[in-house]
This record gives C-alpha cells, sequence and structure tokens, in this order.
C-alpha cells in the first residue's frame, strides 16, 4: 500500500511567509496566463478571417487569384461627325461670353441644313471663295453663267449655296471638277449685320479702294439710299467692331463723308 504524504496546512503557510516573493509569483503567473489566452484567441481570429478570405478566391484546384480592384470604366462617349475624303472639315461652333445678349457679337457658324434643298444646278468650283476664304469647305462657284460666293462643300461633288442667310434662298450645285485645300483665318465673315438692321458681305471680285483705303464689305441699309461700306478688316472681341464710311460721288468719284466705329451684332462665319 501507498502512503502518501500531504505537508500539513499550516507547514504551507508558514513557507508562504518565510518567502515574501511568492505572492508575486502568484500574480505573475495570472498574468502570464491572461495573456497566453489573449493571443491564442487573436491568434484564432486571424486564422478564420484570412483562412476564410482566401477560400473566396481560390478555385477549385486550389489556386488562389489576386484580387485588383475594378477599373473605372468610362461612361458613353457622343461621337463626333465622321471625317471621310467626301466630308470637309467643318469650324466647330464658336463659345459664346456668358453675358446678357446684346453685350456681345453673336458668332455663328453655318452649316448646311440636315434636309438638304431639292433645287440642283450644275456647274464648277474652281476658285476657293473670296466672300469666306478662311474656311476649309467655302468656294467660288458658278452655275447657270453666275457666279455664287460663297458655296458649302457637302461631298466631293456637291455643294450648297445660300449667299443670304436671312432668306430662304438656297440650292445646290452638282460639281463637275474637284475641290482645292485651303487655308483659315479667324476674324473673317462672309455675312454680318448691325443693331440697326443693316448687313454687310465681303467684295467677291477686286476689292475698291476709297481714298487710299480698301474697302472690304458692301453694306445694305434698311433705309435712305446712302453708300455705306466697312474699310479694312473686322476687329476682334467681345464686341466685335467695324470701321463703316458713308460715301458720296463726286465728279464720278465715290469720296468717304463719314467714318465710324460700329459694334457688330451677328457675323457668320
Amino acid at each position: 500500500m501507498a502512503i502518501i504524504l500531504t505537508p500539513p496546512t499550516d507547514k504551507i503557510e508558514e513557507t508562504k511567509k518565510s518567502f515574501p516573493g511568492f505572492k508575486i509569483f502568484s500574480n505573475l503567473k495570472i498574468i502570464v496566463t491572461t495573456v497566453t489566452i489573449i493571443i491564442i484567441i487573436a491568434l484564432s481570429f486571424l486564422y478564420y478571417y484570412y483562412g476564410t478570405l482566401l477560400a473566396l478566391v481560390s478555385d477549385f484546384s486550389g489556386t488562389t487569384e489576386k484580387v485588383y480592384p475594378k477599373a473605372e470604366i468610362p461612361g458613353p462617349q457622343t461621337p463626333g461627325i465622321p471625317q471621310t475624303p467626301e466630308t470637309p472639315q467643318l469650324p466647330e461652333a464658336p463659345q459664346q461670353p456668358q453675358l446678357p445678349e446684346g453685350e456681345y457679337t453673336k458668332i455663328t457658324s453655318y452649316f448646311p441644313p440636315a434636309v438638304l434643298p431639292t433645287t440642283i444646278k450644275q456647274g464648277r468650283c474652281l476658285l476657293n471663295s473670296i466672300a469666306q476664304p478662311y474656311r476649309q469647305d467655302t468656294w467660288r462657284c458658278v452655275a447657270d453663267n453666275k457666279v455664287y460666293d460663297p458655296c458649302f462643300a457637302i461631298q466631293e461633288d456637291k455643294v450648297v449655296c445660300q449667299m443670304n442667310p436671312l432668306t430662304s434662298d438656297i440650292f445646290l450645285i452638282k460639281l463637275t471638277n474637284p475641290l482645292l485645300p485651303k487655308t483659315t483665318k479667324d476674324n473673317w465673315a462672309w455675312f454680318l449685320t448691325f443693331n440697326d438692321g443693316t448687313y454687310c458681305a465681303p467684295y467677291t471680285g477686286k476689292r475698291p479702294q476709297v481714298q487710299g483705303e480698301e474697302v472690304y464689305y458692301g453694306c445694305k441699309m434698311p433705309t435712305g439710299n446712302q453708300m455705306m461700306v466697312i474699310l479694312g478688316e473686322l476687329k476682334k472681341g467681345v464686341k466685335w467692331t467695324a470701321k463703316t464710311a458713308i460715301l458720296f460721288l463726286q465728279n464720278n468719284q465715290w469720296k468717304i463723308s463719314s467714318t465710324k466705329e460700329v459694334e457688330v451684332k451677328e457675323i457668320w462665319q
């Protein structure tokens, strides 16, 4: 028979009292045990979290795929008008200033109408436009022994002609000759109006001169029979201006009666 010797309780208490560090050792043991439990719980949580995440991106063969953020997909873009050899380069619509109407010159980029006119003439365009020489699609054309300027190319063998955009007089010319390349300029107009209703268009033949000044545009006033012209080129700005001159005839020669800088209401380019 085995005999188990158990030290008396009072002896244990005497031993604790005889060793002062015994209580500190017991407290340290409790702290170590608590920290160990916390570390085990944390490792278990991390194992569960990453094990689940990897399982979601793994395929059936056990390989793990990399997960990347989704790339931003741009929204639908408005397609531009495709340019083909049969479609001449058209100017972009100009940006108007953010001002009340009447405080700036309105700039209109002329575009042939979507519904083309049914009147068609046979003709040819051998020269660049003189009325609007700085657009890629404008020409000086001849049909029925008459000169039309500007006409606007819409196809390789067709142009549309509308001398006065304030009217509905418009027609097509079917061409028998190829079109030529052009240069550009931005302070030119093939038609313009003033606030009083006067409208002007450039001379398309040899430009006349009056008292040493070159006349670029001839004008038609809404009332009266005075001869009015524009001297020199137009001056660009928020408000475009033109140097106008009233002429009178003396000894079969035109003379300048008066000149004036006039604000331009609207131009067509």
